[in-house]
C-alpha cells in the first residue's frame, strides 16, 4: 500500500517561537490505515492533526497528504484539498444549531457542483448509514450527544474523502456512546477503505487502531502496532 501521509521534520511554533508545538515530527501513514495519535494535553497531537488537514501551516519541514504538498500549495488548492480529500470530526460536533440535521450534512457539498436534489439525496443516504434517517429534519439541539456525533460523522463523509480526521471524537461521550461511535467509525473505515486518523487521550480507543503514535513535547516518542494480523 502507498503512503497517503508523509511528514518529515515538521516544526510549528506559536507566539513568535516561544511555544514549540511540533519539534521535528517524522510520520508515514498508509492508504486505508487506521491510526491513533495519543499524548497528554499540550503535547502537540491536535496541532499535528490540524497540519494533516491543512487547518494550519507548518513553519518548517515537509508534509505531503493525498498527493498535495501542503507546504507549497496555494490557498485555492488547499481549499480544494480540504473540501474533497479530508473529512473532519470534532469533539464538540460543530453543527449549526439553526439548521436541520440534513442541512448540516449538505454544507460541505456546496463546493461540489451537485444539484439541490443530489445534495439532499446524498445527505439522506449518509444519515441512513449512521442510523439517523428518522432525525433528518430535526435541529441538532433535539439530539443526544451521541446522535450529534453520528451526524458529524455523516457530514465528514459528504464529499467521499480519502482521509477522515477525528479530534477526540469520543471525548464528550459516556462509555456506552463512545463504544457506539468507535464501532461506527471502524465499520465505515473498513467498508470504504478510507484512511482514519484519530487524536485521543483514551488508551482503549487508541488500541483499536492498526498503529498508535505517542506524542510528547512536539515529537513522536513511540509507535505501537495493533490489529496487524
Amino acid at each position: 500500500m502507498n503512503d497517503i501521509v508523509t511528514i518529515d521534520n515538521l516544526k510549528k511554533s506559536y507566539e513568535e517561537g516561544r511555544i514549540k508545538s511540533l519539534n521535528g515530527v517524522d510520520l508515514n501513514i498508509k492508504e486505508g490505515e487506521f491510526v491513533s495519535i495519543i499524548g497528554p494535553s499540550g503535547s502537540g497531537k491536535s496541532t499535528l492533526l490540524n497540519m494533516i488537514g491543512s487547518l494550519d501551516i507548518a513553519d518548517e519541514g515537509k508534509i505531503n497528504v493525498a498527493g498535495y504538498n501542503l507546504m507549497n500549495s496555494k490557498n485555492k488548492k488547499l481549499n480544494h484539498f480540504r473540501s474533497n480529500k479530508i473529512g473532519f470530526i470534532f469533539q464538540l460536533h460543530n453543527l449549526i444549531p439553526n439548521l436541520s440535521v440534513v442541512e448540516n450534512i449538505e454544507i460541505p457539498m456546496f463546493t461540489t457542483g451537485l444539484s439541490n436534489r443530489e445534495r439532499r439525496d446524498r445527505a439522506c443516504h449518509l444519515l441512513n448509514l449512521v442510523d439517523l434517517a428518522d432525525k433528518a429534519y430535526l435541529k441538532p439541539t433535539k439530539l443526544s450527544g451521541g446522535e450529534r456525533q453520528r451526524v458529524a460523522i455523516a457530514r465528514s463523509l459528504a464529499n467521499k474523502p480519502s482521509i477522515i480526521l477525528a479530534d477526540e471524537p469520543t471525548g464528550s461521550l459516556d462509555s456506552k456512546n463512545s463504544k457506539k461511535i468507535m464501532n461506527l467509525l471502524i465499520n465505515l473505515h473498513k467498508k470504504s477503505n478510507v484512511t482514519l486518523i484519530i487524536v485521543t487521550h483514551d488508551l482503549e480507543v487508541a488500541k483499536l487502531a492498526d498503529r498508535s503514535f505517542e506524542v510528547l513535547d512536539g515529537k513522536i516518542i513511540n509507535i505501537n502496532s495493533f490489529n496487524t494480523t
